[in-house]
């Protein structure tokens, strides 16, 4: 495997602190009556996922982040990204299988995809969105040609027979970030990607820079095969930033919209529309602006949404999990549904560096 040397601070942990500056706006808040019915209650054993002791990848050398758990054969099966520090790795990006959903065994062979010095993801693959049909395996992922200051410029797909198996990475990316002067011309990452009747949909987020106190805007890309991919585009919006493609909006209780930005996210498709989970600052955060508030959205079209900030409306929040090692922020979340209820997975981190593990939170959403 191609190795290089990475800084010692792991910059997507690093970038907690910055990228909670996007944030400081005031969140509109909708009406109580407006607001669907939410319960969640934290796991009393949390977390269910920890970062191993010994210093191997994801271990106590590295990090761990960005769960995405699906249903599959019968099996629970959680994607997370992790490095390790001492060994020189950057980003990748390994799984771990479950039973019940709740006690998890890591894979032996992970990580089951870390980059190999060469093409656009050559320094760091990350944000792996796992997707299983016709008896096959399909991850989309963050790919980052230069050393891992982010997640990079491009979104690659890799398929492989079984996960036990070889992950074959497609040449060339499938979803690139934009123009220079594009509202998504800095980087791009996956975030959910939903096989409907007319094709495929990705939602995925993007900004200018990643290290930096700018917006994180929420994209929207449709795909008939999953392989060809078209960036949502409002030909009504003539601004610079716009002219390519668009972000999706969110509707204010007022019901004007705006841009939607936010930490991290992801989306499921129901008999009711389009169902979003994502993480940002509390709604009324002033000086502690790293992700702690976890909310809802809801929308016909995938396109424009209802969010639901107040505090009354919130899935979780860093107070509801209340334990140290959920302390600073709780963010990256991932839900499924079982037998009705909802299952939510989110990663807690505490003010060290690196020190993140994943918990579970269950509930129910009626709206």
């Amino acid at each position: 495997m191609f190795q290089t040397r990475v800084p010692r601070m792991f910059v997507f942990a690093a970038a907690f602190t910055l990228i909670g500056l996007f944030f400081l706006a005031p969140y509109p808040t909708q009406s109580q009556d407006d607001d669907p019915v939410i319960t969640f209650t934290p796991y009393p054993e949390n977390p269910v996922f920890v970062r191993g002791l010994d210093e191997e990848w994801a271990g106590a050398c590295g990090t761990m982040f960005a769960p995405q758990v699906v249903q599959a054969e019968g099996m629970f099966y959680m994607f997370y990204t992790g490095s390790c520090e001492r060994l020189g790795r950057p980003a990748a990006i390994g799984y771990a299988q479950s039973t019940d959903g709740i006690q998890w065994t890591p894979a032996p062979n992970n990580p089951i995809l870390e980059p190999d010095g060469s093409g656009y993801d050559a320094m760091c693959v990350s944000i792996g969105v796992p997707v299983y049909e016709n008896e096959q395996w399909i991850m989309y992922y963050a790919g980052n040609s230069n050393p891992c200051a982010g997640p990079g410029q491009h979104i690659g797909r890799t398929t492989a027979a079984s996960l036990d198996g070889e992950w074959v990475r497609d040449e060339e990316p499938l979803l690139e970030a934009g123009q220079p002067g594009d509202w998504d011309e800095g980087f791009i990452m996956p975030h959910a990607v939903i096989h409907t009747e007319e094709g495929y949909v990705m939602f995925y987020s993007g900004g200018s820079e990643f290290l930096l106190p700018l917006p994180r805007l929420v994209g929207m890309a449709t795909s008939e095969d999953g392989l060809h991919w078209t960036k949502y585009n409002d030909p009504q919006t003539n601004e610079a930033a716009y002219a390519n493609s668009d972000p999706i909006l969110e509707i204010n209780a007022d019901g004007t919209s705006r841009t939607f930005s936010a930490w991290s996210l992801d989306v499921a498709k129901t008999d009711q529309g389009w169902e979003m989970i994502f993480s940002s600052p509390c709604p009324r955060a002033e000086a502690d602006v790293c992700p702690t508030f976890i909310g809802y959205a809801t929308s016909e079209d995938g396109v424009r949404w209802q969010t639901y900030r107040s505090e009354e409306a919130a899935v979780l929040t860093r107070q509801d999990v209340n334990e140290d090692w959920a302390s600073h922020c709780i963010c990256h979340p991932s839900f499924i549904q079982v037998d009705g209820e909802y299952r939510l997975y989110f990663v807690g981190c505490t003010d060290e560096m690196n020190d993140c593990q994943i918990g579970l939170a269950t509930g129910t959403i009626t709206r």
